[in-house]
């Protein structure tokens, strides 16, 4: 029997009256779950913190269940991995304070996105891993991500300005000049879906006409990487 039965079960039972909020809180609370391995020494702030950020993203009223775990040894990075079925998440969660909540809020803004239907988020639409083009997507989704943090007031995983460094590992075919430029515009820009990331992945400047102007007026062009490997050894 699912949560919801139970309650339904306990209510026939009940003779005194409960107010439909109250009781609709409890059902709330009872269908969505926040799970903690075993094994964190910050566990409390931990949950506290995911419980907190995914009430005020009204994340908690689409899933039923978050568990949090530890990432692996050999890649300690915050991760996220929504369910198929949108129903349940799974956070791997480096077990430390050090700015806890800017990363907490930046994961959960992941999931915000794609749970969000204006979103239009679809698997098929993210490049191929181990491209160019998929590191480019990633960054351009965590800019999009950070900057609306930043812009909100709100604490983010990086900063504007460790943001615009970044950006170099990306684009390291373009100038430093054209990269500035490139983003500022990404920084500034309104809402995104994910089909004007998808395609800013492989062509930034599918996305504003004046920046691919002024790459051409200085002889300069978008390079596709077919491996990271070649992104990251690429040297103008």
């Amino acid at each position: 029997m699912n949560s919801l039965g139970c309650f339904n079960n306990i209510a026939r039972n009940i003779k005194t009256r409960i107010p439909y909020g109250i009781w609709a809180k409890l059902i709330e609370r009872r269908i969505y779950m926040i799970k903690i391995v075993d094994g964190f020494e910050n566990s409390k702030q931990i949950s506290k913190m995911i419980e907190d950020v995914a009430g005020e993203l009204g994340i908690s009223q689409k899933l039923e269940e978050i568990v949090i775990k530890h990432p692996p040894a050999d890649s300690p990075l915050d991760m996220n991995y929504l369910s198929s079925d949108n129903k349940s998440l799974d956070l791997e969660i480096v077990d430390s304070l050090d700015n806890l909540e800017g990363r907490v809020r930046h994961e959960l803004m992941h999931v915000a996105d794609q749970l969000n239907e204006k979103f239009k988020y679809k698997d098929s639409l993210i490049p191929r891993k181990g491209t160019g083009a998929f590191r480019r997507y990633k960054y351009l989704w965590n800019v999009y991500i950070d900057s609306r943090l930043v812009k909100s007031g709100k604490p983010s995983y990086d900063t504007q300005e460790a943001r615009e460094r970044e950006i170099e590992e990306c684009y390291p075919e373009l100038s430093a000049a054209l990269r500035k430029r490139c983003f500022a515009f990404l920084w500034g820009m309104g809402l995104l879906d994910f089909e004007q990331i998808s395609a800013m992945s492989r062509d930034l400047f599918s996305a504003v006409k004046e920046l691919k102007s002024l790459a051409q007026s200085h002889g300069e062009k978008q390079i596709t990487f077919e491996t990271i490997e070649e992104l990251k050894s690429y040297r103008k």
